[in-house]
């Protein structure tokens, strides 16, 4: 258990059914309610340890989503709203191929598909099957000097862009404890990658008039 989870002001409020119902006995009134000190104190004791788990854990929760929402903030802005935002333009877009060809496409010629998983697992074979199936091309933006890179594919001369939140491997290095095995990772990805699909949902209806969310489909994988 860290310390770091278990303020101050949390580890004093903690405590204070101990000290309540050691100075309760002291002053004379415990003894109505239990028939020793050593009860008054075990019990307070007991209801002390019981606040500082629920504190603990109300902490550990709130850090893991903060954590969450902090990623799926700067996702959505370097990719959901950045791209999203070109979308809803009326201006072509610049793309550049693995041959070395320029292809430009409009808006309406071009479909986001963004996976969201829901564990570790799915997040690793949908970037499995992303990285092995599509190729990498990179968006010439007049706005930036250097082209960003998307993994997409052409269909009926469309673009269809397959994306998904890589930076939610990064949880890991954060959480090692929530990714220790492989059994401990999948059961504990599924809470905090859903505070990160609820963090997106809200940042789309935030951003709705400035990106185009009938391009930018996401699907649950």
């Amino acid at each position: 258990m860290s310390l770091k989870f278990l303020p101050l002001k949390d580890l004093f409020y903690s405590i204070f059914p101990t000290v309540g119902t050691y100075g309760g006995y002291i002053q004379g009134i415990a003894p109505t309610l239990f028939p020793n000190i050593w009860i008054a104190v075990g019990i307070g004791l007991l209801a002390s340890v019981i606040l500082a788990i629920v504190f603990y854990k109300e902490n550990v929760k709130a850090y893991k989503k903060s954590l969450a929402e902090i990623l799926a903030t700067g996702y959505f802005m370097n990719f959901t709203g950045r791209f999203g935002k070109l979308l809803k333009t009326k201006t072509p877009i610049h793309f550049s191929f693995p041959d070395d060809k320029i292809r430009t496409f409009t808006a309406n010629q071009i479909t986001v598909e963004v996976g969201m998983p829901t564990s570790l697992k799915s997040l690793t074979e949908y970037a499995e099957m992303v990285e092995n199936k599509y190729e990498i091309v990179y968006v010439r933006e007049a706005t930036y000097s250097e082209p960003f890179w998307l993994r997409a594919q052409l269909e009926d001369n469309k673009l269809i862009i397959h994306e998904f939140p890589r930076t939610l491997f990064s949880l890991s290095r954060y959480l090692k404890d929530d990714f220790i095995d492989q059994k401990l990772a999948e059961k504990n990805s599924k809470k905090i990658y859903a505070f990160f699909q609820n963090k997106i949902d809200q940042l789309r209806i935030e951003y709705s008039s400035e990106i185009s969310n009938d391009k930018l489909k996401f699907i649950t994988v």
